[in-house]
């Protein structure tokens, strides 16, 4: 990965920001998308991305893969907007779309006398692709492209440039611009990884001297078939396509290679068959049974690893099977009864409920919500009943990121968005509970600016005009502040919870007004908040006041720091 290092963040962000802006205006302006979506692809709040390495436990030395996760980018909208056109338009002759319907191809496989089996994989593949690569990938399959876009050559080009020179992080305080490769964490990278495989495979094909019996892959892994004779020609000739993308092989051992989740055999007769495969550095681990997730992600979990087995392995007698199956069940906690089920049940095929049900779940509004054991399942079972086109799912709020020390920087409080955030009055117990979607430092400038208009006012003896009534008007921070000759600490902000969904985010905002102690926040700023919020609002409140507060003052909550609802 080539770096660029820059000390200035604001002048990085800025720039990606204005130049994202300034491609989404000159898309809408030439009708080439809708106001609707223009206001998505539009960033105001960008957060410069920060790295993180994840370990690869099966390769010695223990090596990190660098991700960038760019969701807080200035161009991830846009990257994700060019991306659907990719995956509209490529049509692979290659690719797996999983691990079955690899396992039924290779199954139907008969490799001619004297072929082996053998697996390819690109050496860092999002970071090793060019940018002139990529161009000349889109100019060369154009064709391809242009009927599902109605955005002309040149300004393709040109966005998804931007796209890939607009890959920049932060790490251990310092900020790095990614200057060659794509970045793994941009949506756009694994469209244009699987656009140059592409590409790359249909050249290369072409200048090998023998034919290949078959050539498919999953992603950068690559799987055919070559005379053992000609290894070294098929490397040379994949490794010659370009110099930053290098390929690694893999040869079958005992007529037996590992590919994706399985293991080929190559038998005398040349005939292929498979089974299911983990690596050996596996633990076997997949999902504890007295772990906090809701029952039945443990069973679809356990009957799903069932049907991999089953389905995957064409060469093991049904023995062999179910004893893998009980293995794996009863190292991850399952009891015997229940794993005995599941195993007498992974040969059931319900293909047509299945497809029955796939339909049907088109129609079908999900929501998410905590999942609290009893209470959760009773919520599920009215909703299924009273909504019949709703279905709940449950996610797990213990999670392992809660449990270790993070591993990336930290985004500045200044910098974050989409928080509610509590200031308080440095005269009085008063506080004010606000909501921004732009950065806090954004929002604590614009406080600012009107009580530097207050100011101005006060210094010429304007006290009682209607330009400081209009202030008051603006927010209750201002009302209290001019109605008491108070001011409030915008110094000493503090982020009290925060949401991506602006309505969670007004819901919240509200809870927060509704549950804090001395709020100078308007009336209408909670009228929004059913009643039926009361009691656990109260509930909370109890749990936060301190040990001196007295009774009467039990239905609000105390100034300390607010635990996020």
């Amino acid at each position: 990965m080539e770096l660029f290092c820059f000390s200035n963040l604001d002048v990085g962000s800025a720039r990606f920001e204005k130049q994202n802006n300034s491609i989404v205006k000159r898309l809408r302006n030439l009708d080439l998308i809708d106001e609707r979506t223009s206001r998505q692809l539009m960033k105001h709040n960008a957060v410069c991305p920060r790295i993180y390495g994840q370990p690869k436990a099966h390769k010695p030395g223990l090596p990190l893969r660098p991700v960038v996760p760019n969701i807080t980018a200035p161009s991830y909208s846009l990257s994700k907007f060019v991306g659907k056109i990719f995956q509209r338009s490529l049509v692979s002759r290659y690719n797996i779309r999983d691990s079955f319907e690899f396992c039924e191809f290779i199954n139907n496989v008969t490799l001619p006398d004297e072929h082996v089996l053998i697996s390819l994989d690109v050496k860092a593949l999002f970071t090793s692709i060019p940018k002139s690569l990529v161009m000349n990938s889109i100019i060369t399959k154009w064709d391809e492209i242009k009927p599902n876009t109605n955005i002309c050559l040149d300004l393709f080009l040109e966005i998804v440039e931007f796209c890939i020179d607009s890959s920049y992080f932060r790490f251990d305080g310092q900020h790095y611009e990614q200057v060659f490769g794509t970045a793994m964490g941009n949506p756009l990278s694994p469209y244009i990884a699987d656009w140059v495989m592409e590409t790359l495979l249909d050249t290369v094909v072409r200048m090998l001297e023998i034919p290949l019996p078959f050539i498919r892959k999953f992603v950068d892994d690559l799987i055919t078939a070559i005379p053992l004779s000609r290894l070294q020609h098929v490397i040379d000739t994949f490794n010659s396509y370009d110099i930053h993308i290098q390929f690694t092989y893999e040869m079958e051992v005992d007529n037996k290679l590992p590919y994706l989740d399985m293991l080929l055999t190559r038998h005398s007769n040349q005939n292929v068959t498979t089974s299911w495969y983990q690596k050996p550095i596996a633990s076997g681990r997949f999902l504890q049974y007295q772990s906090f997730h809701p029952l039945g992600q443990k069973l679809n979990v356990a009957q799903n690893f069932a049907r991999r087995v089953n389905q995957l392995s064409t060469n093991l007698d049904e023995q062999s099977k179910r004893k893998i199956v009980d293995d794996q069940l009863k190292l991850n906690g399952y009891p015997k009864p229940l794993r005995s089920r599941i195993i007498n049940r992974m040969n059931e095929r319900n293909t047509n409920r299945s497809i029955q049900h796939s339909v049907q779940n088109l129609e079908y509004t999900y929501l998410s919500i905590p999942n609290i054991p009893h209470l959760s399942n009773m919520i599920d079972r009215v909703i299924r009943r009273e909504y019949t086109q709703v279905r709940l799912a449950k996610y797990n709020v213990r999670k392992v990121n809660n449990m270790f020390s993070k591993v990336k920087d930290p985004v500045p409080q200044e910098s974050q968005s989409n928080v509610i955030y509590r200031v308080l009055c440095s005269n009085c117990e008063a506080s004010y509970v606000g909501m921004t979607t732009n950065r806090l430092r954004t929002r604590m400038s614009g406080h600012k600016t009107h009580y530097n208009a207050l100011d101005r006012l006060l210094e010429q003896g304007n006290t009682t005009t209607d330009e400081i009534a209009n202030l008051g008007e603006r927010t209750a921070l201002m009302h209290h502040s001019i109605a008491e000759n108070h001011r409030f600490d915008l110094k000493n902000v503090k982020i009290v919870d925060r949401a991506n969904n602006t309505h969670t985010l007004q819901f919240l905002e509200m809870c927060h007004i509704k549950n804090t102690a001395h709020a100078v926040n308007k009336r209408t700023d909670t009228e929004g908040l059913h009643a039926v919020y009361a009691g656990i609002l109260h509930e909370i409140g109890k749990i936060n006041k301190p040990d001196n507060e007295t009774d009467e003052n039990a239905s609000t909550t105390n100034t300390q720091p607010h635990t996020p609802l």
